[in-house]
């Protein structure tokens, strides 16, 4: 815990890791005297986990500091030929390709730092294999963050992996060299490609094709995305994601199948070699997914742990392999699905005992329902705020979804292996085909029966990062005081708990205060809107390509309630006065001296004329505008001194009423 905090403490702290390595070295010497000297012992031990938390703030400020030769040192021109290595393919749109390289060299200079790429297409594009070296002398740029708030940020996503440039390269800026081995991740792609490719021959329908794709190689993209959405909604989306609950029962059928075994001698050790191989060699061909990474890594923790006899209990290993998994991958902190995966795990091991004492059923039905129901209700509780604070919704049918599904998946993944390995190897008798496509059937109607009664569906919630964090403030403690009946445990709950509620009316009257205007940026469209309190009053052009844009800006604040409106040419709040021009109507209006002046869908204006007639504060042009009239515009209000703003390079504009 101590090395986590540290970790998170890296992030916010200015000083560097030079700067806080002199401060490490000095607080441990003090630490090893003090552990000499006949001093108190609590004083012994905080210096002890203070030398934990400095360890997790120094290694991550050494894993994020860029090495010397780090191609960001180096002056960047389009004239430096540089060798990149693809090293991974991230995806694939109708116009572009991206792909994660390595920049090796600069001018012949060896170099380091990773790199976004973006190959756009044309008729003559082939996609780069992995390990293939491009040579450009294109000019290395910066990401840019999002436009608008509460937008994902892909940016922020890249920096937390050491990537904070973007190359766009084509055939034309871009030679690509042939390739001259097969690397092992190069291999892992290929082997994927063919299984997946087996799968998409098969006379399975779209539907089943997808849930085999999913379930046993981590690709959710092949699903629909209607579907995707009825098992969130249903509460039940972790059952598409390749991760803990898979491969444990993966890990459950390989321990009861190799059973036997341990009847000889070495017979153990042989089974536990056997679970671990499988486990790192399925890894291998799904090629190294995140949640794969994490399950397997925690699963070869346990069963080497037990077959060893370490450990009285299975926190031990989850502890020790979520150390591990940071030592070795300092990024996994900031994932959301490394987040929740250990969540849901840890609360299940501490959560759920503390619910299974509220009643021990006397049958085996019923004894067996109460413990699946305890471990839903466990894991739901560990997650649910920081999914709540990600995601924005909370699917209370949730545990009615997994009693109903969650017991009989584990034969429905068994009989997704046997489909599959079937087709690996003949082709798949038609009983197989109509009992499996019957079972996915009846598992997506019955997810979909369930995701239907969006009257149990909360979304549009907020939580700001103060109130998760005390909300998991109070969650520990409330655990350790069920473990350790202490008066400080207790006591220190009530005061959370006080702290929450005082947090709470303080961002209440914070967003009661709020008055402000904004100006969106959407290409093609216009998005603006008056947040007043809570209420969101907006004018959209294009109602459904700014869906998005709208649900993202009230998820990312307290508003309670999204109120669509028309705007002709003006919009009038208070002293606030903003004109909107998008023809070519005559807009001189007398007596009206608005202090923003908003053009939209290119509308063809005399700019020196309109300014000279209004004398605006602002002229603001959003995503509606053509870029060449942009240029325009912003030259005519530099001759004047008028502040232009434009929504495609500064964002959206906010303006306080």
């Amino acid at each position: 815990m101590c090395f986590t905090f540290g970790a998170c403490l890296s992030f916010f702290v200015a000083a560097s890791f030079y700067e806080w390595v002199w401060v490490g070295c000095a607080f441990l010497l003090v630490t090893l005297l003090f552990q000499i000297l006949s001093v108190g012992k609590i004083v012994k031990t905080i210096l002890l986990y203070s030398c934990f938390l400095l360890f997790g703030l120094l290694y991550f400020k050494a894993y994020y500091q860029p090495s010397k030769n780090h191609f960001q040192f180096l002056k960047s021109s389009g004239e430096n030929l540089k060798q990149i290595e693809i090293q991974d393919h991230l995806g694939s749109s109708d116009f572009s390709n991206s792909y994660l390289g390595k920049i090796t060299t600069w001018d012949k200079r060896n170099t380091t730092g990773k790199i976004l790429i973006q190959q756009s297409k044309d008729s003559s594009t082939k996609p780069w294999l992995l390990g293939q070296k491009i040579l450009t002398m294109e000019e290395v740029r910066f990401l840019k963050g999002p436009l608008n708030p509460g937008q994902f940020s892909y940016k922020s996503y890249l920096a937390n992996k050491k990537i904070n440039h973007r190359l766009n390269l084509d055939s034309k800026n871009s030679v690509a060299l042939a390739e001259k081995k097969l690397s092992l991740k190069a291999l892992s792609k290929r082997l994927r490609h063919n299984a997946l490719l087996q799968i998409e021959k098969s006379p399975l329908t779209h539907s089943s094709q997808g849930m085999l794709k999913a379930l046993l190689f981590a690709e959710r993209n092949s699903l629909d995305d209607t579907l995707i959405q009825n098992y969130a909604h249903a509460g039940v989306v972790h059952l598409l994601a390749l991760s803990g609950l898979h491969l444990g029962l993966f890990v459950g059928f390989l321990l009861f199948l190799l059973k036997p075994l341990t009847q000889f001698k070495f017979g153990t050790s042989i089974r536990t070699i056997t679970i671990v191989c499988f486990l790192w060699g399925f890894a291998f061909v799904v090629g190294f997914p995140a949640s794969v990474t994490r399950a397997v890594s925690m699963f070869s923790f346990m069963i080497i742990g037990r077959n060893l006899h370490y450990g009285k209990h299975t926190f031990h290993y989850t502890v020790l392999s979520f150390f591990m998994l940071l030592l070795c991958y300092p990024p996994y902190l900031k994932s959301i699905g490394f987040q929740l995966s250990y969540l849901a795990v840890f609360g299940i091991l501490l959560i759920h005992p503390l619910l299974q004492r509220l009643w021990r059923p006397k049958t085996l039905l019923l004894k067996r329902y109460w413990e699946w129901t305890t471990v839903c209700l466990a894991a739901q509780l560990a997650v649910s705020p920081l999914s709540i604070y990600y995601f924005h919704q909370f699917p209370s049918l949730f545990l009615i979804s997994n009693l109903l599904i969650v017991p009989f998946f584990g034969i429905f993944l068994i009989l997704c292996i046997v489909v599959f390995c079937v087709l690996l190897f003949t082709s798949i008798p038609k009983l197989l085909i109509n009992l499996f496509e019957k079972v996915v059937t009846l598992l997506n109607q019955s997810i979909e029966w369930i995701a239907q009664k969006e009257a149990f569906l909360f979304d549009n919630l907020f939580i700001s990062t103060k109130t998760l964090l005390l909300i998991y403030f109070i969650l520990i403690l409330w655990v350790l005081w069920n473990y350790k009946k202490s008066f400080w445990w207790i006591a220190s709950l009530g005061l959370v708990m006080s702290g929450l509620l005082f947090n709470y009316s303080i961002e209440l009257k914070k967003f009661r205060n709020i008055n402000s205007f904004w100006v969106f940026h959407k290409h093609n469209a216009t998005l603006i809107g008056h947040q007043k309190s809570s209420h969101f009053h907006y004018f959209s052009s294009a109602p459904e390509a700014t869906k998005s844009l709208v649900l993202d800006f009230t998820n990312s604040r307290h508003i309670s309630a999204k109120i669509p409106i028309k705007i002709e040419n003006f919009y009038l709040q208070g002293t606030f006065k903003l004109l909107i021009l998008d023809n070519d109507e005559p807009y001189e209006l007398k007596h009206f001296e608005p202090q923003y002046i908003l053009l939209r869908n290119n509308p063809k204006l005399n700019i020196e004329r309109l300014l000279n007639y209004y004398k605006p504060q602002v002229l603001i042009a959003d995503g509606s505008n053509a870029t060449w009239n942009i240029a325009l515009w912003e030259k005519s209000c530099q001759n004047r001194t008028t502040q232009f703003y434009y929504t495609g390079k500064n964002g959206a504009l906010e303006i306080s009423l």
